[in-house]
């Protein structure tokens, strides 16, 4: 994959072609220019005042905390499972990571002791990095106890006042104007992958998705292509680096092009109006509903809003809102499409009120990209009554897992989770989810894990997990169960008692129902439908 010339500006080849190599390269041309910058809103997060990098700042920063890692014995190939808000910190700590040669496992803010735990178990980290407060809680001493159980990890370091007994402060590091070079530590590439993210396919509720840097490269390529951003645009990145939406909106797409990123996290309506337009920033994504309500408050028509490019991320596969026509004021509308947690694809708009389907077969990117093909679709067999065959997805954007469920097949296509079929006009596809899959912030959840949850409450004799369409909160997760004789049934207990182990919130049932029976096939199986039915 040839990434753009004209933004690589190739009379630099003594300089590696790396996302840091990358960074160091911008350095060098554009100094004293605004690399990252964090939202305004961060002391209230308990993280201090925001800061801004110019990118020597953040090249000087990327060096020193590098030195750090090395410093402590992590040594190339090495893991290092960062949970980290999105903020300018976070691009820092990967860039820094990778100048250092290690892999860095990214987990998203949202998951707690029991989804950390697996993750680690899954991985075998050397070091967690994390934050000691944020938005009224403290992720470092969560880390502490995850690390205490987990014999792999040998250090927990973190960012922010009041960290935890044992926990390596690498506040130094990035402290903006106070960094000086440190030696150069990069290594000659790591012995791993660059990047591990989390997916869920039913029955397995935590797979990692390991990515290399020719595939971040790519999808960086592919927004950059896409959109024709440049040195001027400013990115306002509302998605963590936890997924394909955050790293085809940000990271490489910001590297790439020489663009200044500030980051948003999390999602706050006020706080991103006040950084849309006190950064300038020129392109930005978000769900449908909260385009519109930019659009119907009247912000896209303010003078001193600048967004030129303005994309639809399309969260659920079964999202039909469509957004605003937004009165002509972006130039260049696109649709990003995070696919299976795999990758995204990055889309411009032809008809600016409906969205570009999702296409069968190759990707192209028309006269901007050339024949260079990003991404390539399939549908597997066998298909449903309905035609829906399961999404399968190659290219030069797509991680390629060595085994296991994400392993690609003989073609090199790999398993999206989702299912599709040709729409009525037989020009792109129609997605719908996987029935054992659910999604919550962006991220796939597993029905068998929370059917396993809810089941390992000892008031129980089994349990299962079914979801409900809801006109408000788009569907709801309700707990069938069968207690145990004379218990009483409650939810506030099974959701303390979920609490106590550890597990995200966002994985709670919203409703218990008592059933008579939890119906299963011969091979275990849980009839969700049967369920229903008994409803």
């Amino acid at each position: 994959m040839t990434l753009p010339a004209e933004s690589l500006e190739r009379n630099e080849e003594s300089l590696p072609l790396t996302a840091e190599g990358l960074l160091r390269r911008r350095a060098e041309q554009r100094p004293g220019v605004t690399a990252l910058s964090d939202p305004p809103n961060v002391a209230a997060l308990g993280l201090g005042m925001p800061r801004s990098f110019s990118y020597r700042e953040a090249d000087a920063a990327v060096d020193c905390l590098a030195a750090d890692f090395a410093a402590l014995g992590l040594v190339p190939g090495d893991i290092v499972a960062a949970q980290l808000p999105n903020l300018a910190l976070g691009p820092l700590t990967l860039l820094a990571a990778w100048r250092a040669g290690l892999t860095v496992a990214a987990l998203p803010m949202l998951w707690r002791e029991h989804e950390i735990g697996a993750a680690c178990e899954a991985i075998a980290p050397k070091a967690l990095i994390g934050v000691s407060h944020f938005g009224g809680e403290r992720h470092a001493e969560r880390l502490c106890t995850v690390a205490a159980k987990n014999l792999a990890v040998r250090f927990v370091l973190g960012f922010g006042p009041d960290l935890p007994d044992g926990v390596a402060s690498l506040d130094s590091a990035i402290a903006v104007g106070g960094a000086t070079l440190a030696p150069d530590v990069r290594a000659n590439g790591g012995k791993g992958p660059a990047l591990i993210t989390f997916t869920a396919r039913p029955g397995f509720p935590f797979l990692p998705v390991t990515r290399g840097e020719d595939e971040l490269l790519a999808q960086g390529a592919m927004t950059v292509l896409a959109l024709s951003l440049d040195r001027k645009d400013v990115i306002l990145n509302p998605y963590p680096l936890t997924g394909p939406a955050g790293l085809a909106l940000g990271l490489t797409p910001w590297l790439i092009s020489g663009a200044t990123l500030a980051q948003h996290h999390p999602f706050d309506y006020a706080v991103f109006v006040e950084q849309l337009l006190a950064t300038g920033a020129t392109v930005t994504a978000l769900p449908s509903p909260a385009l519109a309500e930019l659009d119907k408050d009247g912000v896209l028509r303010r003078p001193t809003c600048l967004l030129r490019r303005v994309g639809t991320v399309w969260p659920s596969p079964e999202q039909t809102t469509l957004p605003p026509s937004f009165d002509g004021t972006a130039s260049l509308l696109f649709d990003l499409y995070p696919l299976g947690d795999l990758a995204s694809l990055v889309l411009r708009r032809e008809a600016r009120t409906r969205p570009e389907p999702v296409p069968l077969g190759p990707v192209h990117l028309d006269e901007d990209g050339g024949d260079a093909v990003f991404a390539e679709t399939r549908l597997a067999f066998p298909r449903d009554h309905e035609g829906y065959g399961e999404l399968l997805l190659r290219g030069p954007i797509v991680p390629r897992a060595p085994a296991g469920s994400l392993a690609a097949d003989k073609d090199g296509f790999v398993s999206t989770g989702l299912w599709a079929r040709l729409g009525e006009s037989g020009m792109g596809l129609r997605l719908k989810g996987d029935a054992e899959l659910r999604r919550h912030g962006g991220m796939a959840i597993a029905m068998s894990e929370l059917d396993g949850l809810y089941r390992s409450y000892p008031g129980f004799l089994d349990a299962a997990c079914f979801v409900l369409a809801d006109p408000v909160m788009g569907e709801r997760v309700f707990a069938a169960v069968l207690p145990q004789p004379g218990e009483p049934v409650s939810l506030e207990e099974l959701n303390r008692f979920l609490e106590e182990r550890g597990v995200a919130p966002y994985k709670f049932p919203d409703r218990l129902l008592v059933v008579k029976q939890i119906p299963r096939d011969a091979d275990g199986r849980v009839l969700r439908d049967e369920i229903l039915r008994q409803v």
